[in-house]
């Protein structure tokens, strides 16, 4: 019985440190409860020999209330080990929650590449909630179901040996077949869990994007997408229950057959008087009992089979650290570059005060064989402004991804302050290096926390103080409940130039030393821009940065410029001195906006 998927669930284990009570106890419950099963047909054999033997009423009545006891007791016992269960799971499985979305929460972009929101959804709470029942000591009752099937045949076994020796190869021979069955419905479910997953990352994709779909005519072919993704779902679906539905019914056809040879036998060795009335229906009391561990053993195991595969999927999950660490490899210098980066864990620090930054000879790329930068360098002085352009697909915000510890390069080095940025905790990276981004996300929370993050040590003097910098003090100040009030998804709107200004704030709020900006105002018309350009230069003032642009004309508060095409750096120089000759490239993107 000790299979692969109680292999699989092993894993689960230390998610229950720290729940030694709860286990304890259940512990003690489910055995109390088996003793409790196996003692109601000996009371009811004692009570019917005793009716048909003409015992004293006071003797039938101590043996009834010993009966209802022994119920009472069982249905206490039930109750209260479903609650301990209960409690023990959802502690359980809010802790492997909470480690998935930590783990999530720590990977690179490209991992939101490969798992689309809709599939961590399912995975993330679909697959947990699955687990909910082993988590609820289902290994611990399936042991408890098999403790009553030994139990039944050893009370048996003092009603009458006979009786015992019919049933054990009954209940051996079942429990040999489910050994023979367990694990062989795992491929199919885990191939209907992951159709599943696969429709509901179509699902968020098409409704996140429903507006566009429906405008530019794509509805009739996204329900047919539908269809073909719900005509596969059942298509699995149908498979994995074709095979778990042999188990229910080959235990039923067997406890049937063992039910009726109990009755059969009994009835034999009644007529020859060897065996009394009580003892005959007590015997047909235990026939009964022995099925319902039996089914429940079968119905247990096609749950473990299912909670394996489910523990099988988030393992693969929690598991992508080396696969994501080694992105950025593009081709033959993929190893080298993994290995580098992951032979020694990132422990390094930043030094006080103003950094510089650095790229060394960078070559980069999202897929083997596909470089996208070749041979990239730069040095900024602490203070330095460095303005970015170039066509799109040229590189420009990978330069800023991989000077945030976004991704690592393959081969060169990126430095800031001095130290290689691959050795560097990220935690001290990120409180030392900030980046704005053209997509702004707004968090269905207070204004307060949409700027502090959650953190209750920031005071509100300094929120206040960052959201004047970034020029938003008439806006927070019109807020029906000021720093309380509630923004984001189904609360209240913001437009674009309001989301980007506290995108600003919120860096004013961290102070950094460094501030990288990815095209901040791509999605603002020129109005809105021209708006936002005081805040920006209030932000970049005294502070080393790196501003990806693609409206040249807004780099005129940088110092230097890079010009990028196809990966490689084309023009390297002072923004003053290239936009001033009509022979630079830089010069050229002006001029054509």
């Amino acid at each position: 019985m000790a299979g692969s998927p109680l292999r699989q669930l092993s894993v689960l284990i230390r998610y229950l440190r720290g729940e030694r009570p709860s286990v304890l106890l259940l512990a003690l419950l489910v055995p109390l409860g088996v003793g409790l099963q196996l003692v109601a047909p000996q009371m009811l054999r004692r009570f019917i020999d005793h009716t048909l033997t003409g015992s004293p009423a006071d003797l039938l009545l101590a043996v009834a209330a010993w009966y209802l006891t022994a119920a009472l007791g069982l249905l206490v016992v039930t109750v209260a080990g479903d609650a301990v269960a209960a409690r023990l799971a959802w502690r359980g499985t809010n802790r492997l929650r909470a480690d998935l979305v930590a783990h999530c929460l720590r990977r690179p972009s490209r991992f939101y590449q490969r798992h689309p929101p809709g599939e961590l959804l399912d995975r993330v709470d679909g697959d947990v909630t699955r687990l909910t029942a082993v988590m609820s000591a289902l290994v611990l009752e399936v042991l408890a179901q098999l403790l009553l099937v030994a139990g039944i045949l050893g009370a048996l076994f003092l009603l009458d040996w006979r009786l015992a020796l019919v049933f054990a190869p009954f209940a051996a021979g079942t429990l040999l077949l489910l050994r023979g069955l367990v694990g062989r419905a795992m491929p199919f479910v885990a191939a209907r869990q992951a159709s599943s997953a696969d429709l509901l990352g179509f699902l968020e994709e098409r409704l996140a994007g429903a507006q566009d779909l429906r405008t530019n005519g794509a509805a009739a072919h996204t329900l047919a997408d539908l269809e073909a993704r719900q005509d596969e779902l059942y298509r699995r679906a149908h498979r994995a229950a074709r095979v778990s539905v042999r188990w229910p019914a080959t235990v039923q056809s067997l406890s049937t057959v063992s039910v009726v040879l109990a009755l059969g036998v009994s009835v034999w060795l009644h007529g020859r008087g060897q065996l009394s009335t009580g003892t005959a229906f007590a015997c047909l009391s235990y026939a009964m009992l022995l099925r319902r561990p039996l089914l429940a053993v079968t119905t247990r195991f096609h749950a473990l089979e299912e909670a394996a595969v489910s523990v099988r999927r988030l393992t693969e999950l929690l598991r992508r650290d080396e696969d994501e660490e080694g992105d950025g490899a593009d081709g033959a210098d993929g190893a080298e570059g993994a290995e580098r980066k992951t032979a020694a864990p990132r422990t390094g620090r930043l030094p006080d005060g103003p950094l510089g930054a650095r790229l060394d000879g960078v070559f980069f790329g999202y897929d083997p064989g596909e470089p996208v930068l070749r041979d990239v360098s730069f040095r900024l002085r602490p203070g330095e402004r460095l303005g970015i352009v170039g066509r799109t697909g040229s590189g420009k915000s990978t330069v800023v991804r991989l000077l945030f510890g976004l991704q690592h390069p393959a081969r060169g080095t990126v430095s800031v302050g001095d130290q290689d940025v691959a050795g560097l905790d990220p935690r001290a990276l990120r409180r030392r290096v900030a980046l704005v981004t053209q997509e702004v996300q707004i968090l269905h929370a207070t204004l307060r926390d949409n700027l502090t993050f959650y953190d209750p040590s920031v005071d509100d003097g300094r929120v206040r103080a960052a959201l004047d910098e970034a020029g938003l003090t008439e806006w927070w100040r019109e807020l029906p409940d000021g720093l309380d009030t509630v923004l984001g998804t189904g609360a209240r709107g913001m437009s674009a130039g309001q989301e980007q200004l506290l995108a600003l704030a919120r860096v004013f709020l961290r102070d950094p030393a460094v501030v990288l900006m990815d095209e901040p105002t791509a999605r603002l018309d020129p109005h809105t821009e021209r708006l936002l350009m005081p805040a920006m230069e209030r932000l970049l003032e005294g502070r080393t940065a790196v501003v990806v642009q693609h409206r040249p004309h807004a780099l005129r508060n940088v110092h230097r410029v890079l010009v990028l095409d196809g990966g490689a750096v084309v023009e390297h120089g002072e923004q003053t001195t290239l936009a001033a000759d009509p022979t630079s490239r830089f010069h050229e993107l002006l001029r054509t906006g």
